[in-house]
């Protein structure tokens, strides 16, 4: 029964804590433990804690940056100093290029050629042997 009391003072000293983070020095020194605000998963706390920052510097509030950013991927939120502080940045990004031209389409490939047929015997030119030899039995016959 102890151990209920100590649990429930504990979650009390908690919910006391989590109404005080209001600052980012509060949420650096709160997350030092823990990755959300309420428990062991994201909830509607995170988001709302989360709606009350801007982004933490990363070299002077370690924590609170590190769940910051999670809190951030977790619900999609994009923002410029997030990008930049992240990539180390400490100018604004340059203006975004202007859109690139539609690549020309690909030139059509010629079709392949049709495979070449094997060559069929020509008849014509075993009818000439065969009138080569006829013809040349017949210059034999004259002769002799």
């Amino acid at each position: 029964r102890s151990s209920d009391l100590s649990e429930s003072a504990s979650r009390r000293v908690d919910s006391d804590k989590m109404a005080d983070l209001s600052t980012v020095a509060a949420v650096d020194a709160y997350m030092a433990d823990k990755s959300y605000v309420k428990g062991y998963a994201f909830s509607s706390a995170d988001v709302e804690v989360f709606s009350k920052l801007a982004l933490p510097d990363k070299a002077t509030a370690p924590h609170a940056y590190r769940w910051y950013v999670h809190i951030a991927a977790l619900t999609g939120v994009k923002c410029l100093a997030l990008v930049s502080a992240a990539a180390g940045a400490s100018a604004p990004a340059p203006p975004p290029l202007p859109p690139k031209a539609a690549p020309a389409p690909a030139p059509k490939a010629a079709p392949a050629p049709a495979p070449k047929a094997a060559p069929a015997p020509a008849p014509k030119v075993e009818a000439k042997k065969a009138e080569e030899k006829q013809a040349a039995a017949a210059a034999e016959e004259e002769d002799d």
